[in-house]
């Protein structure tokens, strides 16, 4: 269970990272696409924060949030940490 968990957050990080280089699919909405879609529209240059800010903090909220579960399940399965 908790390799799967390790696994989810590696999958959406690594699809976030391919859809924002453009190598992604281009019909579906995706994190990495809207990075991507920022990139294109010169945002980061403009100053215009708005289209990559939030999309930046929910992957790192996710990767965070599964990262900290497991680290929960970790405490709970593993005896030699339990204390």
């Amino acid at each position: 269970m908790m390799a799967f968990i390790l696994q989810v957050a590696s999958g959406i990080l690594a699809e976030a990272s391919l859809s924002m280089l453009g190598l992604g699919p281009q019909n579906v909405a995706s994190l990495g696409l809207m990075m991507h879609w920022a990139m294109d529209f010169s945002a980061l240059p403009t100053g215009a924060w708005w289209a990559f800010l939030p999309v930046v903090l929910v992957v790192a909220l996710i990767s965070f949030s599964l990262n900290l579960i497991n680290s929960g399940l970790d405490q709970i399965f593993n005896p030699q940490i339990r204390s």
